[in-house]
């Protein structure tokens, strides 16, 4: 059957994934070029380029390496000054994180083209983007047929928070396309165990380690699939030898245990393989990265563990580092309506879902309670669906990582096939009525997409009235993260602005997009600021709105830019970044 279906629908795939490919192409490419770089692309290029060009590990090592890596690729075609003689930076990397940032702005923004730099980097992001949308669109069509693939692909191409990142050059996208694509290949396994899948579902995991350090959710999700198909009556088939049909428990526990025991060494090997299977980060240095040990005193666990780590070298130094960072770092300070909490807040990720997912998805998402995607007969399949979205946003609950909902990515995909199974079923069997709903949903769904192009990370649902009102519920990643420096440079060209007040929330220099400012409190400054020959003060003040509604930095920062809260602005760039004229002379 999969054959026919191969030989005589080949001709609709090929249209409908060019279509696709072509229009998230454009989409992600135009909006991205609109934009500046976010906080931490610039730190996770750089540190790319460091490990493909020096195999040098020592930049930003919180985060795996491959997510950085591949962004970094096409950089080794372009002709790129090596900023390292010149930098008082690199070598003070290992003593503390800042430097990786200060050494990434020299090379990127002083000593070269960041913007040729970013186009190229971010292909990869993009193409990675692409391939999971293909992922979304087969699994849809095995588990509901063609329709519903169509469905489910039209979701995920439009959606705004899959736009907004996937051509970010960070580890959230790439992560996404591995969890769902290692899980799609661990659902065809227990349909037909075959080497096929065995081992892509092994590569996947691995892939998932060296990207990001939220790998380790994988493996509750899985293991509780796996439980669910042991404790099943319906058997495995079973093809890596003879080809046989395995039906006892515990025959799958063995398979199952035998995929477990792969997954791992397939993501040792992968951790050794991604640092060049050398355990010191920089080359020739025996030192230690920078105060890892000072970040978790007082707990006597992950001490123990860098201590282990360390001493009889378990993994590679920089991995060691970023893992043991990640775990003493999950809660953090966080901004939700209108308050903040030093340790985040367990209703932040609930309340990022309903206000940053498009509202014809949540409506859908409620119609689907009484269709037959619920069926008992259908559960064993849609539960690899299911199970993904519940158990990774209750761990992103507990993790208290409140700094965006970029950190919810990874059940999008999920959500995105189990709609495309809701839409097509209530097509082919709804009312004229149910049809014309459908319609509707759909149609305005895709006015909210374009109707925020190109500012696709600012993007909030009616629920909130939309990205001018999203700084009252949330700032960082799902607002303002420094994309909007172009913008405001384009802002001050319109409006004869030679020189501006500037407090940006972000790691771009201003100076290389040809903003001339003056820096106020809680600027974040990696890049030499050289001085104005303008003594005067600007009389006009643009500010991020995380400085103004979601100060991460305390009480004199808060207090310093409270005033702007009743002071009406006179543009908004971007909906981050708020412009005031000081007065009217």
């Amino acid at each position: 059957m999969a054959d026919y279906h191969r030989r005589n629908h080949w001709p609709v795939h090929t249209v409908v994934l060019g279509c696709f490919v072509l229009l998230f192409g454009f989409l992600t490419i135009t909006s991205s070029s609109y934009n500046s770089p976010t906080y931490d692309e610039s730190v996770h290029l750089f540190a790319g380029y460091s490990y493909l060009k020096w195999a040098d590990f020592r930049a930003n090592s919180e985060h795996p390496p491959l997510a950085k890596v591949l962004a970094a690729l096409p950089l080794l075609a372009l002709d790129i000054k090596d900023s390292r003689p010149s930098s008082p930076y690199w070598d003070l990397i290992p003593k503390e994180r800042d430097y990786s940032w200060m050494a990434a702005n020299q090379m990127l923004f002083s000593d070269n083209d960041a913007e040729k730099l970013f186009f190229y980097a971010k292909l990869p992001m993009i193409a990675l983007g692409m391939i999971l949308g293909v992922f979304v669109y087969l699994w849809a069509k095995e588990l509901f047929a063609i329709p519903a693939a169509v469905a489910a692909l039209f979701i995920y191409g439009l959606d705004p928070n899959i736009l907004a990142h996937s051509p970010i050059v960070h580890t959230d996208i790439p992560f996404t396309a591995f969890l769902f694509i290692g899980t799609y290949f661990f659902w065809r396994g227990w349909n037909q165990w075959t080497w096929s899948n065995f081992l892509l579902t092994s590569l996947c995991f691995g892939l998932a380690t060296i990207t990001k350090q939220t790998f380790l959710a994988i493996i509750p999700i899985w293991c509780l699939l796996g439980l669910g198909k042991i404790f099943s009556s319906g058997p495995v088939a079973f093809h890596l030898g003879e080809p046989r049909v395995v039906s006892s428990r515990r025959g799958k526990t063995a398979l199952f245990m035998g995929l477990f025991a792969s997954c791992l060494i397939t993501a040792y090997l992968f951790i050794w393989a991604a640092y060049g299977f050398r355990f010191h980060a920089a080359p020739q240095e025996a030192g230690r990265l920078f105060a890892a040990s000072e970040e978790i005193s007082g707990r006597p666990i992950l001490q123990a563990l860098e201590s282990s780590a360390y001493s009889y070298r378990l993994f590679p130094e920089a991995w060691t580092h970023g893992f043991i960072y990640h775990m003493q770092a999950l809660r953090r300070p966080a901004y939700l309506l209108g308050e903040i909490s030093d340790n985040g807040f367990w209703s932040y990720f609930p309340v990022a879902f309903a206000v940053k997912t498009p509202l014809p998805i949540l409506l859908l998402l409620l119609g689907a309670a009484g269709l037959g995607i619920f069926e008992r007969r259908a559960l064993g399949h849609r539960m690899f669906l299911f199970l993904p979205v519940v158990v990774y946003f209750l761990l992103a609950v507990w993790s208290r990582m409140n700094i965006g909902l970029r950190h919810l990515l990874p059940i999008y995909p999920f959500l995105f096939v189990i709609l495309g199974g809701v839409a097509a079923e209530i097509w082919r069997g709804g009312t004229g009525i149910k049809r014309g709903l459908l319609i509707l949903l759909g149609s305005w769904y895709l006015w909210s997409s374009v109707h925020i192009y190109p500012h696709y990370l600012a993007f909030f649902n009616e629920l909130v009235g939309g990205a001018k009102n999203g700084y009252k519920v949330l700032t960082d990643s799902s607002l303002d993260w420094g994309q909007d420096l172009k913008g405001l440079k384009r802002w001050m060209d319109r409006n004869g602005v030679k020189r501006i007040q500037l407090a940006y929330f972000g790691t771009a220099d201003p100076k290389y997009y040809g903003i001339d400012a003056l820096y106020l409190p809680g600027s974040i400054i990696f890049s030499p600021r050289p001085q104005s020959e303008d003594p005067d003060v600007p009389n006009y003040l643009a500010v991020s709105v995380t400085y103004i509604y979601g100060v991460p930095s305390g009480k004199p920062l808060k207090d310093f830019y409270k005033p702007l809260k009743s002071r009406k602005p006179v543009a908004t760039i971007g909906h981050s970044i708020l412009v005031y004229r000081l007065n009217s002379g």
